[in-house]
């Protein structure tokens, strides 16, 4: 049987090209401006609801085929969690020690920095952007991309991708965190599960930082 792609993956990825094209472009009409944030919240927000209502609206019934119960999944969520926590803390470290990295995320900072001056930016960070990821990173390139390639290089692809992505200097620390939602991703089968990791590691990055 001839595999091809789903066809919620383009829609994805052109939502996602979009969203991200147009904050930039927001940045250069309204520099400095008070509208800036508020509207790249309601783009970030629109693109993740986009995505749900789009892959549910083309969703096959699969509760014959998912690979856990819920309280494995649960497990496999609290290992996640811990090697996310893990990969944040060692990741730096080894980048610090070996390539000279500076030990903080520049990514992070500037976050922290816009969330502290406009407190509702938590919404993109905690909950927008994970979501977004999530479908595009381990969704598209990842889970849909490995219909056609051997699924240990498609993990490392998309989490490389992933990491190229936050354009921060982290390489290291980012290609593993994306090799970690892979791996859950894998065992439950259910996109919710990096979703809610990554959206627990952001926030938890926060209330720490």
């Amino acid at each position: 049987m001839k595999k091809t792609l789903p066809k919620n993956a383009l829609v994805i990825l052109v939502i996602y090209c979009l969203t991200m094209m147009l904050s930039p472009l927001l940045w250069q009409l309204l520099k400095n401006n008070d509208l800036y944030y508020p509207l790249v919240t309601l783009i970030n927000g629109s693109g993740a609801c986009l995505m749900i209502w789009y892959t549910r609206l083309h969703a096959s019934d699969r509760s014959d085929q998912l690979k856990t119960t819920l309280p494995k999944e649960g497990l496999y969520l609290l290992l996640g969690l811990l090697l996310l926590f893990f990969c944040q803390w060692g990741g730096p470290l080894f980048e610090q020690l070996f390539f000279a990295s500076p030990r903080f995320s520049a990514n992070t900072s500037y976050l922290l920095a816009v969330y502290h001056k406009y407190p509702y930016y938590l919404l993109t960070i905690v909950i927008f952007l994970p979501v977004m990821e999530e479908f595009v990173f381990r969704k598209v390139l990842f889970k849909d991309l490995a219909l056609f390639s051997d699924p240990l290089l498609a993990a490392f692809v998309s989490s490389l991708l992933f990491s190229l992505a936050h354009q921060d200097g982290h390489y290291l620390t980012y290609l593993l965190i994306g090799l970690v939602l892979c791996y859950v991703y894998t065992k439950t089968d259910r996109l919710r599960d990096p979703i809610i990791m990554h959206c627990l590691m952001n926030l938890t990055i926060l209330l720490l930082a």
